[in-house]
């Protein structure tokens, strides 16, 4: 399949990967790569391509991902196999780009909640992956003493709700970190959005009972197709 890729993100010691593409002929949406472990987490052998390439936010890429997981709640997953993905454009060409940019934003509180989770049902259905459109946007640094590390977060506001969710997006969560502690504008990590700006917002996998909101992929708009559609 062909996919737009829209995040890349920590995972335990590794990656998730959110594209974007023709889930089925014709029906476009997201789709979380996964490997074919019990953990699903992507490692370089996964996701390489080449020898030295990684993939990275707007490349089009073509991956084999043939079978669906049955990983509970998480129903846009999809289980790669070991065919080398290819790299075939970067950045993707602009048709790309305006039918991402052209997809509803999630209304209302995120999945439902205006908390940072959601109650496990123990059920596989309903959407893990939100389009975000955030108001007041800023990047958060906390040192945490019970891991002895700095984690890195998100405030923004969506649906009337306000939230500070953490932030996995591989590229600044690991700028924000270098910062040490504080909260700044995401300009000062170089986000710089003048079209706009989205967020892939998650739902993690059950645990304890819960699931965890994150935001796993900060998107700066690259056309300027939202606004010819509303003229």
């Amino acid at each position: 399949m062909e996919l737009l890729v829209v995040g890349v993100s920590r995972r335990a010691d590794g990656r998730s990967l959110i594209g974007y593409g023709q889930v089925r002929p014709g029906n476009w949406g997201f789709t979380r790569l996964v490997a074919p472990t019990p953990s699903g987490v992507l490692y370089p052998e996964h996701h390489r391509m080449g020898e030295l390439v990684e993939p990275r936010p707007y490349d089009l890429i073509r991956v084999e991902a043939p079978w669906a997981d049955g990983r509970a709640g998480q129903p846009e997953n999809r289980v790669v196999d070991d065919t080398p993905w290819e790299l075939l454009e970067r950045p993707a060409s602009r048709g790309y780009l305006e039918r991402l940019e052209g997809e509803e934003v999630s209304e209302g509180p995120l999945f439902g909640t205006e908390g940072r989770s959601v109650r496990d049902r123990g059920d596989t259905g309903g959407e893990s992956i939100l389009y975000v459109a955030p108001m007041d946007p800023r990047a958060i640094c906390r040192w945490d003493p019970s891991r002895e590390r700095y984690l890195a977060r998100l405030g923004f506001r969506a649906g009337g709700v306000s939230y500070e969710l953490p932030l996995t997006d591989w590229h600044y969560a690991t700028k924000l970190r270098s910062r040490g502690e504080g909260e700044w504008d995401l300009t000062r990590l170089g986000c710089r959005a003048p079209h706009g700006l989205r967020l892939l917002v998650t739902l993690g996998e059950p645990f304890h009972g819960w699931r965890y909101k994150m935001v796993e992929s900060i998107l700066a708009q690259r056309t300027l197709a939202r606004f010819a559609a509303s003229a």
